[in-house]
C-alpha cells in the first residue's frame, strides 16, 4: 500500500480534534465568566449549569438566560532535524471564530431544571500549509535512495473538528446545606478532512526538477527491468545470474552490477533467478511511481453518544461552597463518510473509536472578605478508560487544577483573575508530530460589570503557555510547542 497515502491516513485520523482547555479530548472552557477566572467549578452563576448543576440552587426564583462566545487562537509546531528534510519547523494554525455557550435555568422553590449547549470538544480548523515531518519523510528519502541533490512536493492539510452537546439538568434542594443534580449530555461529533500531496518533484543538478521516475536512478531500474526480459522470453527466466554467467551470457562485471543494484535497494539477490531479479527490479520501479503519485482525501466523519451527569453541592457554613461533579464516559465511534480516498485506505463506512473520558471535577469557593471570593479547583480526566483503538494504553490518567481570586470594586464592577495547571500524563510513545500533548500553565483575567439588576456582562482573557516535549530515534530527533489564546464575553439574564 502506498506509504505517503498510509501517512495522510494517518494525520487525518488523529489530529482530528483539538481540545482548547482540559483534556486530551475535552474542553473546559465553556463560559465567558470561564475566560477571567478558569476555575469555575463551584459557580454560584448561570454557568453553573455547566459547571456545578446543582449549585442551581443558589439562584433566585425566575428564568434565566447565559449567551457567550469565545475567539481561540492555537499554534502548534513541530520542529525535526532530520537532515533530509527540506525543513525543519512545521506550523499548524487553529482559529475559532466561533465557539457559543448557550446556557438557561429556570429556578422555582426547591427545584431547578436547566439545559445548555455548548462544544465540548473540538471547535476549530487547523491548516498545516506545509504538512508535517511524518508527510515529508517518505519524500525525503529519495534524496539517498535515487542519489538526487534534492526534492520539492506542493502538501497541505486542512481538518475541522467539532463535538457539539446538548444537556439537560434536574436540581433539588434537600436542605440549605446539600443540594443534589442529574442530568446527561449528548454529543454529536462532525469532522472533516481536506488534504492533498502533490507535483513531487526531484533535481539531480541543484537546477532542473524532474519526475522521480525520470531520473537516472529510476530510468537504470525501468531500463534494467527491460534488458533482463529478453533473457525471460529467451526461456532462461529459471536460470541465476550465475548459471548465466557460467553459460557465457553474461560477463562477471554484469552480474556483479546487477547484484550490486538489489544489493544498494535491500534486496539480498543470493540465489536469484533471472525472473525474480526482473520482478525485484520492476517491483522497485513500480514502488516509487506508486508512492509519489498525486494523492488527495476529503472525507468526514459522524458520531453520537451520550453520558449521565451528577453533582453534589454542600454549603457547610455561610461563606464556603463545596461542589462536585462526575460526568461518566460519552462512547463515540466515528463513522467515515468519504467523497474522495485517494489513498485507497480511508474507506467509506468504516469505523473508528473516540470516546470522551469520564471526568470528576471537584470545585471550593470561599468567601474571604465581603468583597473577595477566592476559588480553586481540581479535574481527574480517566484516560484509562476510553477506547480509542489501542492508544489509550499509551497514556495515563490526566490532572488539572487551579486558584482564582474575584474582587468587587464596587456595587456593578468586579475584577478577577486566575491561574490553572493541567498534565494528561502521556507516555513517551504517546508523543508524535501527529498527535501529542504537552503539561500547561494558563493565566486569565477579566472583569463582570452589572449592566442593570437583570443584566451581567462578563469578558475575559486567556493565554496558555506549554512546556516543551522532545522524542528521540535513531534518525531523528522532534520537538513539540503549542500556544493558546482566548478572549471570551457573555451575557447573564434574568427574566
Amino acid at each position: 500500500m502506498k506509504t505517503l497515502n498510509l501517512l495522510i491516513v494517518v494525520v487525518l485520523c488523529l489530529v482530528s480534534v483539538t481540545a482548547f482547555a482540559g483534556g486530551i479530548v475535552t474542553n473546559t472552557n465553556q463560559s465567558a465568566q470561564y475566560t477571567r477566572t478558569l476555575n469555575r467549578n463551584a459557580s454560584t452563576d448561570l454557568d453553573a449549569v455547566y459547571y456545578n448543576p446543582a449549585g442551581l440552587s443558589r439562584l433566585d426564583d425566575g428564568l434565566y438566560l447565559h449567551v457567550s462566545n469565545q475567539m481561540i487562537w492555537q499554534t502548534k509546531t513541530v520542529i525535526n532535524n532530520l537532515p533530509t528534510l527540506n525543513n525543519d519547523e512545521f506550523v499548524g494554525d487553529v482559529f475559532a471564530p466561533l465557539f457559543p455557550n448557550l446556557y438557561f435555568a429556570y429556578k422555582s422553590g426547591k427545584i431547578a431544571i436547566s439545559g445548555g449547549f455548548e462544544p465540548i470538544g473540538g471547535g476549530g480548523s487547523a491548516v498545516y500549509e506545509d504538512g508535517l515531518p511524518s508527510f515529508e519523510m517518505p519524500v525525503s528519502g529519495l534524496v539517498p535512495q535515487l542519489g538526487v541533490q534534492g526534492y520539492k512536493l506542493d502538501t497541505e492539510f486542512e481538518g475541522s473538528s467539532v463535538y457539539y452537546s446538548g444537556q439537560a439538568g434536574l436540581t433539588y434542594k434537600l436542605s440549605d446545606m446539600i443540594s443534589l443534580a442529574v442530568g446527561g449530555r449528548v454529543v454529536v461529533a462532525k469532522n472533516t478532512y481536506d488534504g492533498y500531496l502533490k507535483d513531487i518533484m526531484v533535481t539531480e543538478d541543484g537546477v532542473n526538477w524532474i519526475e522521480p521516475e525520470q531520473s537516472t536512478t529510476a530510468l537504470t531500474l525501468i531500463n534494467t527491468a527491460s534488458n533482463l526480459q529478453s533473457f525471460i522470453d529467451g526461456g532462461a527466466g529459471g536460470l541465476t545470474l550465475s548459471q548465466l554467467q557460467a553459460a557465457g551470457q553474461l560477463t562477471a562485471e554484469q552480474v556483479s552490477s546487477l547484484e550490486g543494484g538489489l544489493q544498494q535497494l535491500g534486496i539480498d539477490p543470493t540465489g536469484y533467478t533471472v525472473e525474480q531479479v526482473q520482478a525485484s527490479y520492476s517491483g522497485v520501479y513500480s514502488n516509487l511511481v506508486n508512492k509519489t503519485a498525486d494523492v488527495e482525501v476529503d472525507a468526514a466523519q459522524d458520531a453520537t453518544g451520550f453520558s449521565p451527569i451528577f453533582s453534589v453541592f454542600v454549603t457547610p457554613f455561610e461563606g464556603l461552597d463545596i461542589a462536585l461533579r462526575y460526568e461518566m464516559k460519552t462512547e463515540l465511534t466515528l463513522e467515515n463518510d468519504t467523497e474522495v480516498d485517494g489513498s485507497g485506505m480511508f474507506a467509506d463506512g468504516v469505523e473508528t473509536h473516540a470516546d470522551i473520558p469520564a471526568i470528576l471535577a471537584m470545585g471550593v469557593a470561599y468567601q474571604v472578605m465581603p468583597k473577595l471570593r477566592a476559588d480553586a479547583n481540581f479535574n481527574y480526566y480517566f484516560n484509562e478508560g476510553v477506547n480509542w483503538d489501542g492508544k489509550e494504553e499509551k497514556i495515563d490518567n490526566g490532572i488539572e487544577f487551579g486558584v482564582a481570586f474575584e474582587y468587587d470594586l464596587s456595587d456593578k464592577l468586579l475584577i478577577s483573575a486566575g491561574y490553572s495547571y493541567g498534565d494528561q500524563n502521556v507516555t513517551p510513545e504517546y508523543q508524535t508530530d501527529l498527535s501529542y500533548s504537552l503539561p500547561s500553565s494558563t493565566l486569565a483575567g477579566g472583569f463582570g460589570y452589572k449592566v442593570s439588576p437583570k443584566l451581567m456582562v462578563n469578558a475575559g482573557i486567556l493565554n496558555t503557555f506549554y512546556d516543551e516535549d522532545e522524542k528521540t530515534t535513531e534518525t531523528y530527533t522532534e520537538t513539540y510547542k503549542k500556544t493558546t489564546f482566548n478572549v471570551g464575553v457573555g451575557f447573564d439574564y434574568s427574566f
